[in-house]
């Protein structure tokens, strides 16, 4: 693949203030980077890949569940499959909180708030073969 020299960043890269002459995905991914080597036990997601193509995305979340699989994870994010995997979810409604339980038991809720977003989203098949996943992956490592 090609490289544009203009969005690649090395050690020598200058930083302006605040980073104003990186892109707001290239922040995220240097945020990501630093979180990566101090080797958090507490990570906090507010929207971390939003601002990033789906590609780079799914590499991120890779690299997520291989790097801080002993950490305490608080993610934000609009996208389900970022979260559909986690052990826990937390579903907010005006900022309260209407739902928590692991993902497979939210999708199966009845009238539930996560499984209607899940159904929005047009992916609910997927979604829920990827909560059933995590579900079965948990119980046989039991």
């Amino acid at each position: 693949t090609d490289v544009d020299p203009k969005t690649t960043i090395s050690l020598d890269t200058q930083v302006s203030a605040g980073g104003t002459n990186f892109s707001q995905g290239q922040r995220q991914l240097i945020a990501m980077a630093r979180a990566l080597l101090r080797r958090s036990s507490i990570i906090v997601l507010d929207e971390a890949t939003s601002s990033i193509d789906f590609d780079t995305d799914a590499k991120i979340q890779a690299t997520i569940r291989e790097e801080f699989n002993d950490s305490l994870l608080l993610t934000v994010a609009h996208r389900l499959k970022t979260v559909i995997d986690y052990d826990r979810l937390i579903v907010l409604d005006k900022g309260e909180i209407a739902e928590f339980d692991t993902p497979l038991n939210l999708i199966q809720k009845e009238d539930g708030i996560f499984k209607n977003m899940c159904l929005k989203s047009g992916t609910f098949a997927e979604l829920e073969a990827a909560a059933r996943a995590k579900a079965d992956k948990d119980l046989a490592a039991q």
